[in-house]
């Protein structure tokens, strides 16, 4: 029997999903960790290279140091940007090897997933880009959205609260404020629950980039409440490993004499590279548990 152990006609909850996600994650770490490793080791030599460029840049050196640290920043930044496209693409080209695990038993490799992102490389650019276009437009909507409902907020505090107690006012302004942050929670959590399933699509069903949009979007149309227990339940995790990776770090600089606010001016280059270090390490970790859920979940929506 497989590590799905059974596929049955009967739905999963979340709960079950998230179960199962653990349970393939601890029996399949090592060639998960081969799969991810390579692209977020490359998002990390560009961000240690990146703050090799700040903490060494100067006027005071001449124009050859500029041109050096300038250079340092941007190769660094670019370095950070291909490590993290190419991280995503790799898990969405995992899910093919995942759900040909989850019904043969075929052992879950990195050389299958690699050979499965280059056959589709170019779709998964595609369906990124449109992705990337989505998103945008989305953004926009929110940020013209928000605008025109705090002109009005604004318009109606000047006419009317001008009446009314301070307690009145307050009460209102976080009412209101409540108010436009869950509905932008719930525009956000609405869009990338239509448009998660688009790398399992694209590799399994062998769809182009925007059959598969609309093909995600057909799929998740009502699954926006186990998507997002799902993400919270992964948002819980990863902040909680980071928070606890954080702690020793945190204290170790406070008592070395680091100003450890976020808006210290002064974080001495090792603070920084370990800092970055921790977070490299908590997405390692943290993101096959996610690509194991959703494609879990994609495989129970169809």
């Amino acid at each position: 029997m497989n590590d799905l152990e059974s596929i049955t006609l009967a739905p999963m909850s979340a709960g079950d999903i998230i179960d199962r996600a653990i349970r393939l994650y601890r029996r399949n770490f090592i060639a998960l960790l081969r799969i991810v490793l390579p692209p977020s080791l490359l998002a990390y030599t560009g961000v240690i290279i990146y703050y090799l460029g700040v903490r060494n840049f100067t006027f005071d050196r001449g124009d050859a140091r500029i041109a050096l640290t300038a250079l340092l920043v941007f190769a660094g930044g670019i370095l950070w940007f291909l490590g993290k496209a190419a991280f995503y693409a790799v898990l969405g080209a995992a899910s093919k090897t995942l759900v040909n695990h989850f019904f043969d038993g075929t052992p879950i490799r990195a050389i299958d997933v690699y050979r499965g992102l280059r056959e589709r490389f170019w779709s998964l650019v595609g369906a990124g880009a449109l992705v990337f276009m989505l998103v945008i437009g989305v953004v926009m909507l929110i940020y013209f959205l928000i605008v025109i409902l705090v002109l009005i907020f604004t318009f109606a505090a000047t006419q009317i609260g001008g009446h009314l107690p301070r307690w009145a006012q307050i009460t209102a302004a976080v009412i209101f404020t409540t108010g436009v942050s869950v509905s932008v929670l719930l525009i956000i959590l609405m869009t990338y629950s239509r448009i998660i399933y688009v790398p399992q699509v694209l590799m399994v069903e062998g769809k182009s980039a925007a059959s598969a949009i609309s093909r995600s979007f057909s799929l998740a149309g009502g699954e926006v409440r186990r998507i997002g227990a799902i993400m919270i339940f992964w948002f819980y995790v990863a902040w909680s490993l980071w928070i606890l990776l954080m702690i020793p770090l945190g204290w170790y600089g406070y008592w070395s004499g680091v100003d450890i606010t976020p808006f210290g001016a002064e974080v001495p280059f090792w603070y920084s590279v370990t800092q970055q270090t921790i977070v490299q390490i908590s997405e390692i970790l943290i993101a096959p548990i996610a690509m194991l859920a959703f494609t879990l979940l994609y495989i129970d929506s169809r």
